[in-house]
C-alpha cells in the first residue's frame, strides 16, 4: 500500500493566464501559494482511492492536486517531472481547457512566482508567509463545473487583452508590494483583480457571490477574490487583523476554514514494506 499526499492550492493573482491559448501568444504570470488542506490518495493491489480535507470542484486545484498525488504514488519521479507531465496529461484530456498553475503549485509546495510562455513555464518560489496572517478563507458552499465556466472564458479570450495582460501585470505589482510591506496594497490588488475577473465572462459571479463580496467589504476586507474558475467554491479575503473578527460575524452563514501555507509539496505519507 502507498498513500500520497498532495496539497491545495490557493491563486492570488495573475489567474487566467496560466491558460495555453493565452500564453502561446502572450506572457502569463501567476503568483499563488498551497495551503496545509490535502489530497490523499491510496494505491493498493493495484486499486486507487483517494480523500479531500476539503470539498473538490471549489476552486483550491482538488482535480490537479489528485493527479500530481496520483502521479506520486505510481512513480519516484522528481516534483518537476510530476508537474509537467500533469499539466500535459490534464491539458489532453480537457482540450486544453485546464490552466498550468495548480499542477506546479501543488506538485512543489510553497509559494511561487510562475511564468508562461509558449516556450517554457519558469518557476520562482516566493516566500508569501507575511500575507498569511491577513488572509481568511470562506466556503460559499456554492459548487459548479470549472471546466464549464473556463469554456465560456476562453471563448471570449480575444475580446479582452488589455484584461488579461493587466492580470498578469498584477503579479509584479503584487511583488512589490509584499517586499515593500505593503500588505493592504496587496489587498487592494485582489480587488482591482477580482474587478476585472468578472468582466472576463458572465459565468465568473453571481447575484449570491457579489453579495458576500460586498458584505465582507463593509465589515472591513480589504479586498478578496473567489479562487478557481468561477460560479462558486472557497472565497478568499485580504482583511486587517483587528477586523477579521467582524468580517467572520458578517459572514456567518458561511464555513470559516482557518489554514496556514506549507512548503513540502506532494509526499509519500505512507509505503508498507
Amino acid at each position: 500500500m502507498i498513500i500520497s499526499r498532495t496539497p491545495l492550492r490557493i491563486s492570488l493573482l495573475g489567474g487566467g493566464t496560466d491558460y495555453p491559448q493565452w500564453y502561446s501568444e502572450y506572457r502569463g504570470a501567476i503568483l499563488g501559494a498551497t495551503i496545509d488542506k490535502y489530497c490523499y490518495v491510496i494505491i493498493h493491489d493495484g486499486k486507487s482511492w483517494h480523500s479531500f480535507d476539503l470539498p473538490s470542484e471549489s476552486g483550491l486545484g482538488s482535480s490537479s492536486a489528485y493527479t500530481v498525488g496520483l502521479l506520486r504514488a505510481c512513480t519516484s519521479w522528481d516534483n518537476l517531472a510530476i508537474a509537467r507531465l500533469a499539466t500535459t496529461w490534464e491539458q489532453d484530456k480537457m482540450g486544453g481547457n485546464v490552466g498550468a498553475q495548480d499542477q506546479f503549485l501543488c506538485a512543489l509546495g510553497g509559494g511561487h512566482r510562475l511564468l508562461f510562455s509558449r516556450h517554457e513555464i519558469r518557476d520562482y518560489p516566493i516566500d508569501l508567509s507575511p500575507l498569511e496572517p491577513y488572509l481568511m478563507l470562506f466556503n460559499t458552499h456554492q459548487y459548479r463545473r470549472a471546466s464549464m465556466l473556463i469554456s465560456y472564458q476562453i471563448a471570449e479570450m480575444n475580446r479582452h487583452k488589455k484584461l488579461y495582460t493587466r492580470l498578469a501585470g498584477m503579479v509584479d505589482d503584487g511583488l512589490r508590494a509584499l517586499q515593500s510591506g505593503n500588505l493592504l496594497g496587496f489587498g487592494s490588488l485582489l480587488d482591482e483583480a477580482w474587478q476585472i475577473k468578472k468582466q472576463l465572462s458572465k459565468k465568473i459571479t453571481t447575484p449570491a457571490i457579489d453579495d458576500i463580496y460586498t458584505i465582507a467589504g463593509k465589515a472591513g476586507a480589504i479586498g478578496g477574490k473567489l479562487l478557481g474558475g468561477g460560479g462558486g467554491g472557497f472565497i478568499v479575503f485580504l482583511v486587517e487583523v483587528d477586523k477579521q473578527d467582524s468580517v467572520k460575524k458578517a459572514l456567518s452563514d458561511l464555513t470559516y476554514v482557518p489554514f496556514k501555507f506549507e512548503t513540502r509539496g506532494r509526499i509519500i505519507i505512507y509505503r508498507d514494506s
